[in-house]
């Protein structure tokens, strides 16, 4: 999942070592073997700085990813009321919805996000990535503005995919450089830990659609997000999750340095699978 997602593992302010660097992918699909499902989780409050002003919290993010044969298409949305340190309630209603094509060479996106029923970010536009692994961001929302991307950028689903090639090869540690749709064009250095590989836990087997993870491995997976270059300071943000080889995941953890929210999983629902 992209924010999506159980154990924290300090990394090396630098590329941890033997850290296997994802480069522009070869021919072929950037994923194979990932469940086309909804998956929903339960959000709460896990702890909050002073600073923060985050008396309460709570909420629920549901996913879906499906494969859809000419690429991918992935939707999530974060709905969460909270409560300040003076009992006013706010409530803020995000949505994502994004198109990754099956080589990894094109991305499309969608991004929304309301409070107390106000727009306040809308994003809309299309990336692509040449042979050289470099990339073009061309924006429709905000309205006509273009972006260069790096050499060895990376979208999202394509790195979940190299996530779980990385964990099932026994590496340890991931990097890339991340565009995932910032309303900027805003890139990040991603630095995934992997940790020891696992089962699924009784919680997760017992919930509905659990079934679809028995027997499967599973890996506990920190990824944090720094701005180019500033891997000396504190990620901007990082997340937490156990990420199954279908790309199911559960326990996600999402740290924003002044408040951390934990997601519980509730349900997975299966989708319809087309004949490709």
């Amino acid at each position: 999942m992209r924010v999506f997602p159980a154990v924290l593992v300090a990394l090396s302010l630098a590329v941890p070592a033997g850290a296997q660097v994802i480069a522009a992918p070869g021919p072929g699909r950037v994923v194979e073997g990932f469940m086309s499902h909804r998956a929903t989780y339960d959000l709460r409050l896990k702890k909050a700085r002073w600073a923060a002003n985050v008396a309460a919290l709570n909420g629920r993010l549901v996913s879906e990813f499906d494969d859809v044969c000419a690429g991918f298409t992935f939707n999530q949305r974060l709905v969460t009321d909270y409560i300040d340190a003076e009992g006013k309630t706010t409530s803020s209603n995000f949505w994502i919805s994004t198109y990754e094509s099956a080589d990894g060479s094109s991305y499309r996106f969608s991004l929304n996000n309301f409070v107390d029923g106000v727009s306040t970010e809308k994003t809309q536009g299309a990336a692509t990535r040449g042979s050289d692994g470099a990339g073009q961001v061309a924006f429709t929302l905000p309205d006509g503005k273009n972006v260069t991307l790096p050499a060895g950028i990376t979208f999202p689903t394509e790195f979940m995919g190299r996530l779980v090639s990385s964990a099932r090869a026994g590496k340890h540690a991931a990097s890339t450089k991340m565009f995932e749709g910032d309303a900027e064009g805003k890139v990040y250095d991603a630095f995934a830990a992997i940790g020891t590989e696992r089962k699924a836990s009784e919680a997760d087997l017992a919930v509905p659609g659990g079934a679809a993870l028995k027997d499967l491995k599973a890996w506990p997976v920190t990824v944090s997000y720094y701005a180019p270059g500033k891997n000396d300071d504190l990620p901007e943000y990082e997340t937490s999750f156990t990420l199954f080889e279908n790309g199911v995941t559960s326990g996600v953890t999402l740290d924003y340095g002044d408040f951390t929210l934990f997601g519980t999983l509730r349900k997975i629902e299966p989708l319809q699978v087309p004949k490709c």
